[in-house]
């Protein structure tokens, strides 16, 4: 039998990651200016991204399922409380990256999700073991990404090709 609380708590962020970014990331004039900016040489390769966050999005919705699964028997609303912060400023990321091409500002929304993360990780943790465990490749990748984040905004600072956006 399918348990379609599970494959719908699991699904939602990873369709909510993937509606985000072809919104927000697809178009030509986000390509363009996506282009011109300066990047680390550690910085992956584009194509990298997709795959690492549908496998993020679907732990940490798999991860939310097995919280709310707990709600008879303990109390989850500060845990899931976290989850729906981080995954809030998770989302508002990419716009404001891609769209409003606010460098600083989405460097600040990701510094704001690590520090989100870890507060899901605590909460989630007195709870089921699993569910916190599934989030550390995600706080992983996400204090990466906003390395990431920041040196592309140091790096860009005095970007004249980006002048014109």
């Amino acid at each position: 039998m399918i348990n379609w609380e599970a494959v719908g708590m699991t699904a939602l962020p990873v369709f909510g990651g993937l509606a985000s970014g072809f919104l927000f990331c697809r178009n030509r004039e986000n390509k363009e200016w996506n282009n011109k900016l300066v990047r680390l040489r550690c910085n992956p390769p584009e194509w990298i991204f997709g795959p690492v966050w549908t496998t993020l999005y679907g732990m940490m919705g798999y991860a939310s399922y097995r919280i709310l699964s707990l709600r008879e028997t303990s109390d989850v609303s500060m845990a899931l409380t976290a989850y729906g912060v981080q995954l809030a400023l998770n989302m508002s990321w990419t716009p404001v990256f891609f769209t409003l091409h606010k460098i600083k500002t989405a460097g600040v929304i990701a510094t704001c999700v690590c520090g989100s993360i870890i507060w899901t990780i605590k909460e989630f943790q007195p709870l089921d073991l699993t569910a916190s465990r599934l989030l550390y490749p995600y706080i992983a990748w996400c204090t990466f990404a906003t390395f990431l984040n920041w040196s592309i905004a140091y790096l860009n600072s005095d970007n004249k090709a980006l002048k014109n956006d």
